[in-house]
């Protein structure tokens, strides 16, 4: 099956499934990963072995993309405010996890370099699972900044210990002597060099889009940048996500205003990207791999261990540096996936250990087997508790735009009901006592029946009013302009926006239903624009601000 056509398969069944999870109250990413786990080698197989490696490129690139929008989230402001917490919360579940993994799976397997390399493997976190579950329910809070900057930092915590315990461990089945400087040295400069790349390429991007006013040219600028850094990144062998990290904070904290709008639509523009990127993570799973007797131990360790390690090592650092209730109760729940970078540690440490002899390799198929198994279970978990984690912290949906707001409420819930009406047969003089009684400039007229039957405003009343003997003569539907437009009580607010948007009407009348003409409220341009800015204030404000 050529790969134009499975991408088309992964892509469309990703998102029914997507759908089918999210209708179960489950986050996307999770139906996702099913729909790759059916079409991979675990079921029906359309997904081979080599048809996976052959999408390697989309798979990294869409990592780049989520690095760079990572690093958006990573602003001075944030580091200022949340940044004790954050690096406390940061290396105190990463190295909790890193030893109760380490303890566990040495008590199991009797063997310490096996408990060190996947202690050092369980202390990286899933950016990719984690954000995207974040992204979906529109989230923003303490804890999710919490979890935004760990699980965009942690892979650099990880990078340090595999390279501190990879060198001990070859180090103990080979017999060889052990360098602490090369296996810290190593890393750290890797991150340096990761730094180097992203900075310099954002400083590039900073200075093209500054100069650019389509929008459109600017978001192909960006994704262009993102492919350059990602490229250069395996050219050079280091971590794409840190590189492509480094690109999207070094253009969010330099030109903030600019760029808020280019990573929105960055967002908006992949989505299909991160459907094929997570069906293809369920496809290279292989579920009968996972129930040998020997690793199902080693398995069932390494999940408690790190899970427990994560959660406690969260709640410590959080509770030492006085972090807020909701990050400390429910930080390390959402800090449970377990995604490319673990899955690249394993196989880095496989092919390194493939050299030192027959226990070598057979550490390295033990090590991919485990965590290829507990990566399948905890992308299953693993986003239905982050969401857990930001509801319970009452942190969904307030990350919300303008146009998320109006999409929440029908005309019928926020017409004001309180308006005053005016009957057709009604003279001048009642018309003016009406008006006076009032503040509104746009008055409905009505029939006996109270039928729309035109409109009656201050400013076509002008050359009337200057005629004081025309006061019992005129009539208000002698007045009153005619009604082009009009919404129905249950009729979705956007569609109302749709109409203020042209221009031609700040008022729309409301009417009980489709095929009626009673009015039942009135809608106002400007107070509405009043209403759904504070309803954004509120929805966005008012977890910062506690």
């Amino acid at each position: 099956m050529n790969n134009i056509l499975l991408l088309g398969i992964a892509v469309f069944f990703g998102v029914f499934g997507g759908k089918i999870f999210r209708r179960l109250k489950i986050p996307q990413v999770v139906g996702y990963v099913t729909i790759g786990l059916l079409l991979g080698k675990s079921v029906f197989n359309l997904f081979t072995q080599q048809s996976v490696e052959n999408f390697t490129p989309v798979v990294n690139f869409t990592l780049g993309i989520i690095g760079f929008v990572i690093g958006s989230e990573l602003k001075g402001e944030v580091f200022k405010k949340y940044g004790r917490s954050i690096y406390l919360i940061l290396v105190s579940e990463g190295m909790l996890a890193f030893l109760a993994v380490f303890v566990v799976v040495t008590i199991i397997t009797k063997e310490v370099y096996l408990g060190l390399l996947l202690g050092a493997i369980a202390s990286a976190t899933d950016p990719a699972s984690t954000v995207s579950v974040l992204w979906e329910y529109k989230t923003r809070g303490p804890l999710t900044t919490t979890l935004t900057s760990i699980v965009a930092l942690d892979d650099g915590l990880a990078l340090i210990l595999y390279g501190l315990v990879s060198v001990f461990s070859k180090a103990m089945i080979t017999k060889e002597h052990f360098s602490l400087e090369a296996s810290i040295g190593g890393p750290l400069l890797e991150i340096l060099e990761c730094f180097i790349l992203g900075l310099i390429a954002g400083l590039i991007l900073i200075k093209v889009i500054s100069h650019t006013k389509e929008k459109d040219m600017a978001v192909s600028f960006a994704l262009g940048s993102v492919a350059v850094v990602v490229g250069l990144a395996i050219y050079f062998k280091l971590d794409l996500i840190l590189s492509s990290m480094v690109l999207g904070a070094v253009t969010a904290n330099v030109i903030p205003k600019i760029s808020r709008k280019m990573f929105d639509a960055v967002r908006e523009m992949t989505t299909p990207l991160y459907i094929l990127f997570f069906v293809i993570v369920g496809a290279s799973l292989d579920i009968h791999t996972f129930l040998k007797a020997s690793v199902i131990a080693i398995i069932l360790g390494y999940l408690v261990a790190r899970s427990s390690g994560k959660i406690f090592g969260a709640m410590l650092g959080a509770v030492i540096s006085k972090a807020k209730k909701t990050v400390i109760k429910y930080t390390g729940i959402c800090l449970f996936t377990q995604g490319g970078v673990a899955v690249g540690l394993a196989m880095s440490i496989a092919h390194n250990l493939s050299y030192a002899g027959t226990e070598g390799k057979t550490a390295g198929n033990v090590i991919i087997t485990v965590v290829a198994a507990t990566t399948f279970v905890v992308q299953l978990i693993g986003p239905v508790l982050v969401k857990l984690g930001v509801t319970k912290a009452d942190e969904a949906g307030r990350n919300v735009t303008e146009g998320d707001i109006i999409k929440l409420y029908k005309a019928g819930d926020i017409m004001r009901k309180d308006f005053s009406a005016i009957r057709k047969d009604a003279t001048l003089a009642k018309i003016i006592e009406t008006i006076k009684e009032r503040e509104s400039y746009h008055f409905p007229v009505v029939d006996e029946k109270g039928e729309l039957d035109g409109i009656i405003s201050l400013g076509n009343l002008r050359n009337v009013l200057a005629e004081d003997q025309l006061n019992q003569i005129i009539l208000a539907e002698d007045v009153a302009s005619p009604v082009e437009k009009v919404i129905y009580k249950n009729q979705p607010l956007d569609e109302a926006f749709e109409v203020f948007s042209k221009g031609e009407v700040d008022y729309l009348p409301v009417v009980e239903s489709k095929d009626s003409r009673k009015i039942v409220g009135v809608v106002e341009y400007h107070p509405l624009v009043e209403f759904i800015n504070r309803k954004l204030f509120e929805r966005q404000h008012s977890l910062d601000a506690a």
